[in-house]
């Protein structure tokens, strides 16, 4: 990250997110009991107004935080999907930091301009099962029409209640976005999602677009590569479009990855400053020196535009065909499973690992059938390797693997020997000079040096 400018009206709140984050949410995933005593501790602060405004599927309460009572009503809400929780963490910090520390940057009584609501965790039963959709198996950000989620139901009734003038709609997106076509991940992209099919532009979603313009301008500081706009398509079932509908000014957050950061610290301390950022443009009547322009500079957020690790040009061959191609490979966060995206000419994408690969030849997939239990040691799993054994046939109760490597078990022979995109990410690789690699659920392995 590059260091701050003094005088950048968001440096104080990035300064004091490093001194006042809570410690115990660095982690891959986050979940209602690892928030439960946050929320707890911060609702013991006489300016908050704590309420349980319903309870889940499954029967967890979830909770909404209040601080000020001025006339500019602000709502936020995380974890709508529930394998989503980087803002969660990041809304606790700022209210945690709103709350302890004098904020130079905000007028002195900005609890009396201002009412912030947030709801931290909207879907604590996916959050359980780190699932995306709730208890009943509905994806709660395409239940804003038929309502049919309690969840779902608890956010709209808060919307219609509360009548916010300003809402966040905070949200994960995969790591493999990109901030325009240069290959650098979208750490952090903004959306004010339409309101008709006809995008619309009216004067809430004019002032959404204008925040965000402020908001990718104080994160641009820290990481100007890594900041995307989201595309606007109008989705008739989403929250952020329905609510976007009442008038309220709705900023969609999506927290993305950022280069050797796998539990998303750095999107977290950049929601706060977006966040604080926007509560500072809005009290001090900032962002209207912004246009439509500004927000329409924010690079496109690209879809597919990196992959874990890419193998660049491997010598392969299918049937009699022999080529060069480039081998995309991701890992699933949730199962720790490689499986290999695409093959062919890659140039055009970007990754996170790049192996050395440069004209290895990968051999045919050879299998091994396992009738009869036994134990895999690393050196007798070398020793396949180094055979071409990449594979087992078999069930992988008669394998006991103390080798500490990944294996692959397969029910039934390969049809055929060659890598096929989503196969698993399984196969062996050999330089001229003979020397061997195994590629192990992404991972190169080296097996033999040259002869």
């Amino acid at each position: 990250m590059h260091t701050a400018h003094p005088h950048l009206p968001a440096n104080s709140i990035a300064s004091m997110w490093d001194e006042q984050h809570f410690p115990g949410l660095n982690k891959p995933h986050i979940r209602y009991s690892d928030i439960k005593h946050i929320v707890a501790d911060i609702a013991q602060d006489k300016r908050v107004q704590s309420n349980v405004i319903g309870y889940s599927c499954a029967g967890t309460p979830i909770n909404r935080l209040s601080v000020g009572h001025g006339p500019l009503v602000l709502l936020a809400w995380t974890q709508m999907h529930g394998d989503e929780p980087t803002a969660t963490a990041a809304v606790l910090d700022w209210l945690h930091i709103l709350l302890s520390q004098t904020q130079p940057s905000l007028d002195a009584n900005w609890a009396s301009l201002v009412t912030l609501h947030i709801i931290p965790m909207l879907n604590p039963d996916g959050a359980e099962q780190r699932t995306r959709v709730n208890a009943q198996g509905i994806d709660i950000n395409r239940d804003a029409k038929a309502l049919q989620s309690p969840e779902g139901r608890i956010l709209w009734e808060q919307v219609t209640t509360l009548k916010p003038d300003v809402a966040f709609n905070l949200h994960d997106q995969n790591p493999y976005y990109t901030a325009g076509e240069q290959g650098e991940a979208a750490t952090i992209a903004f959306l004010a999602p339409a309101f008709h099919v006809d995008k619309h532009v009216d004067a809430p979603r004019l002032r959404a677009k204008q925040l965000i313009a402020c908001m990718a301008d104080a994160i641009r500081h820290w990481l100007p590569r890594h900041v995307g706009r989201y595309d606007d398509t109008y989705s008739l079932r989403s929250f952020g479009d329905n609510i976007a509908a009442t008038g309220a000014s709705t900023i969609l957050i999506e927290s993305g990855a950022y280069p050797g950061d796998p539990c998303r610290q750095t999107a977290r301390k950049m929601n706060v400053v977006a966040l604080q950022t926007a509560l500072e443009a809005l009290l001090s009547n900032q962002y209207m020196k912004k246009s439509l322009a500004d927000y329409y500079s924010i690079p496109d957020n690209v879809e597919d535009g990196l992959v874990d690790i890419k193998f660049n040009q491997l010598r392969l061959t299918c049937f009699t065909e022999e080529f060069n191609a480039d081998i995309s490979v991701n890992v699933c966060r949730k199962s720790g499973e490689a499986t290999i995206q695409h093959i062919g000419d890659l140039s055009v994408q970007q990754a996170f690992d790049y192996p050395a690969s440069s004209n290895l030849r990968v051999l045919p997939l050879q299998g091994e059938v396992v009738n009869e239990p036994f134990i895999l040691t690393q050196q007798s799993y070398l020793d396949r390797l180094a055979k071409g054994i990449v594979y087992f046939i078999g069930s992988p109760d008669n394998m006991t693997n103390e080798s500490e490597l990944p294996v692959l078990c397969l029910p039934d022979k390969l049809e055929h020997p060659w890598l096929k995109a989503d196969s698993p990410a399984f196969w062996i690789m050999q330089h001229d000079n003979g020397s061997t690699v195994a590629v192990l659920n992404g991972q190169p392995i080296q097996v033999t040096k040259a002869c």
